[in-house]
């Protein structure tokens, strides 16, 4: 159990995450504000991430944390790794890998409690949280897992959020022949030029995605699960909407440098899901095309989305309705997947993580040939 001081910061955490909609005090007596209170909880019992407490209890669910390069902040990371495995029960066992990318101004021990840590003790992951989610550190921790790991490499992920999130979703049309699949939290921009940003002292690099990445992303096949809430601080949802965000986003950061800057016009939004739809191998929609779809829609997921998808329907969980839009291609896959929580703010619940591990966790890609492989 938390304690109360414990339970007030994460309702300001909540507080900050959400738009001018958004009602903390009903979020607060829902399943999802209990959920994020557990994953939290060793966070905010334990302080110290690298404790013994803290240890043991990634330990007593079946992982063992290690923490590498503490002493360089810049080059920091944390692994999971199935006790089945360090204990040396099952050594002839390969299992999946999948990378968690934090937010911007967001920890390595904050990443811990998005919930794939969670999910990875159930499903048994190796799981990595780099501090740099750099495209060179980023190489460097999967060269690191060849020599050490016993990876599934057929079963390679990557799920980020927020800032986290706007990284996946490069490093997914950067490599896409390098992951089965990407989860992309609380962030759909996958367009136009994002300039390099900083983290205290780590940069973020900016760099401009083109029509050729777009074009080879949607040769290979990159499957991509976008989860957003709908009262996010930065008002993604509905696309159709032109909404600022109800925090100043150009605030120069404590160290002078700037944050990150994001187009959140309905243009760039509908861009955005756009690119997704062509790299999942399905024709993207006129932006005219779009808005007047909205509308007039009597369907609430494309409502609530702001853009008509191929297939909708809606999920109840945690007590809330999860509306649920999939682009479906001619040859009747579904490679890119958006989600609206219901009056959510910008963070991620249990939901989201297992929502997003559900769709993730149906690909896997031969790494010999390449090609994806629906499981």
């Amino acid at each position: 159990m938390m304690t109360k001081n414990a339970e007030m910061r994460v309702q300001e955490i909540l507080k900050l995450m959400g738009n001018q909609e958004f009602d903390l005090q009903a979020y607060a007596e829902s399943d999802s504000y209990k959920g994020i209170c557990r994953n939290m909880e060793c966070m905010l019992r334990y302080p110290d991430e690298g404790s013994n407490e803290a240890i043991a209890y990634w330990r007593q669910r079946g992982l063992k944390k290690e923490i590498h390069d503490a002493d360089q902040p810049t080059a920091k990371w944390t692994s999971y790794l199935p006790v089945s495995w360090t204990d040396g029960i099952t050594l002839e066992k390969r299992y999946p890998l999948l990378f968690v990318m934090h937010g911007n101004n967001n920890p390595i021990y904050l990443a811990e409690t998005y919930g794939y840590t969670h999910i990875a003790a159930r499903e048994e992951l190796i799981t990595i949280i780099p501090e740099n989610e750099s495209a060179e550190n980023t190489d460097r921790l999967l060269d690191y897992a060849k020599e050490h790991y016993p990876v599934d490499w057929s079963r390679v992920y990557m799920a980020g959020y927020s800032g986290g999130g706007w990284m996946t979703s490069r490093h997914a049309l950067r490599w896409p022949e390098r992951f089965a699949a990407v989860g992309v939290g609380g962030m759909i921009f996958a367009n136009g030029t994002a300039e390099t940003y900083w983290q205290e002292d780590t940069p973020w690099p900016g760099e401009t995605i083109t029509e050729g990445m777009i074009e080879y992303a949607a040769r290979v096949k990159i499957p991509m699960c976008g989860c957003m809430g709908e009262q996010e601080f930065i008002n993604i949802l509905p696309l159709t909407e032109d909404k600022p965000a109800t925090m100043d986003l150009n605030r120069e950061a404590p160290n002078g440098h700037p944050s990150p800057h994001l187009d959140l016009t309905s243009k760039n939004k509908i861009a955005c899901v756009n690119n997704w739809r062509c790299v999942a191998g399905c024709e993207p929609l006129l932006e005219e095309e779009v808005r007047k779809t909205v509308r007039t829609t009597p369907n609430i997921v494309t409502e609530k989305l702001g853009f008509p998808f191929e297939k909708t329907f809606v999920l109840n969980r945690e007590g809330r309705s999860h509306y649920v839009g999939d682009c479906v291609n001619p040859s009747g896959e579904t490679l890119a997947r958006f989600i609206c929580m219901e009056k959510s703010p910008h963070w991620p619940s249990m939901a989201l993580a297992e929502l997003t591990w559900e769709f993730m966790r149906q690909f896997a890609r031969d790494p010999k040939t390449g090609e994806l492989i629906h499981l």
